[in-house]
């Protein structure tokens, strides 16, 4: 051991770190045992920053869907660019059906709804360490006692604290009354100070009506996105500032008036994908939100009159769109050569998610 660490302790620092970036984290993980100098750069957080922004550590699809043949949820993760090669990793997978928001930092929220109702089920993953942290119960300091509809959550971070923060909204209705009064509870947890706190929306300043979790991560810079809709069936976006813990509404393009919606993130853009119904086929819009709330029509593509698509549920990296077809497949559709391919993945039961997915050395154990 001596003769090694005496090897090691020769070869210049700057190779070392150069070498050390490069590796998996698994690797990284093995590596802290070899000296305190190692053990203390890798878990740096300059070190852990530009591990996950080197080059090497390149985003890869990651699809959460249906599996027929055991009729459960998994997670398959594409290897290459031209997206023949997947794999299913043991360590990506949950035995129950379960929702999965993010990614912030390759965090993950989990949410298990049959758990739930029992003040639990939430917890927050980081997959390439294999760590798991369950969230505490929201248990509430008054009691509602009222017909729950629907929960509805999202994920993020005060960019300013790096505090990962979970968003939880609830509409409830109580039963007993002639006319029943509906109450919208937001609960917002902090992993910095691992409780949860309570609000109504009203508290706020706003209404929460209709929403809708995105197919694809609508965190960007700070703010998560939900896809809205008002007692008029018109879409707005409702958005949740992490830092300064507020709501924000967001017009959207009059123009886009489809069913078929989806929101999603182009580049660091909150984006709409949109996918509308004509007599000659089915046609794709991408619209972008700009500086000061101006819209811009990305792109459009289609008509198409030979693919059956059903649902628009994203954007890759490239650029790409992410399609659901009317036999729930789901297909990857590049928009400037119109080359398809089939992602050999099935959406059913509305949990269907894509993420871009990257190794992090981020921890999420308890802190002291």
């Amino acid at each position: 051991m001596t003769n090694y660490n005496t090897r090691v302790s020769n070869i210049p620092e700057d190779v070392i770190l150069d070498i050390l970036l490069r590796l998996p984290t698994k690797m990284l993980t093995r590596f802290k045992s070899v000296c305190k100098n190692w053990k203390a750069l890798i878990e740096s957080t300059y070190f852990i920053k530009q591990h996950f922004n080197h080059k090497n550590n390149e985003a890869r699809l990651l699809i959460y869907h249906y599996k027929s043949d055991i009729q459960t949820c998994v997670f398959t993760l594409y290897l290459n660019t031209t997206f023949s090669r997947y794999m299913e990793p043991n360590h990506l997978q949950f035995r129950n059906i379960v929702s999965v928001i993010g990614p912030i930092n390759s965090i993950f929220c989990v949410i298990d709804e049959n758990l739930i109702g029992e003040g639990g089920g939430i917890t927050l993953w980081n997959p390439s360490l294999r760590e798991f942290r369950p969230i505490p119960a929201a248990n509430l300091s008054f009691s509602l006692n009222f017909f729950t509809f629907p929960n509805v959550f999202g994920f993020g971070q005060n960019p300013l604290n790096e505090d990962y923060k979970v968003v939880w909204i609830r509409k409830f209705r109580d039963p007993r009354m002639i006319h029943p009064r509906m109450v919208t509870l937001v609960s917002l947890y902090s992993l910095n100070d691992d409780s949860w706190r309570h609000f109504k929306d009203t508290d706020f300043g706003i209404v929460i009506r209709n929403l809708s979790e995105s197919k694809c991560n609508t965190y960007v810079n700070g703010f998560y996105y939900w896809l809205a809709d008002d007692v008029n069936g018109n879409y707005y976006i409702l958005g949740f500032d992490m830092g300064n813990e507020r709501f924000v509404e967001l017009e959207v393009p009059k123009c886009v008036t489809s069913l078929y919606v989806n929101l999603c993130l182009f580049h660091d853009d909150v984006a709409i994908l949109s996918l509308d119904v004509q007599e000659v086929g089915k046609s794709i819009d991408l619209w972008v939100r700009k500086e000061e709330g101006h819209w811009v029509k990305q792109l459009g593509v289609g008509p198409f009159s030979f693919w059956d698509f059903s649902w628009p549920f994203g954007l890759w990296e490239n650029g790409s769109f992410v399609m659901e077809t009317s036999f729930s497949d789901l297909i990857l559709l590049n928009p400037y050569t119109r080359q398809v391919w089939n992602l050999n993945a099935r959406s059913e039961y509305g949990y269907t998610r894509i993420y871009s997915y990257k190794e992090s050395l981020v921890s999420i154990k308890r802190r002291n």
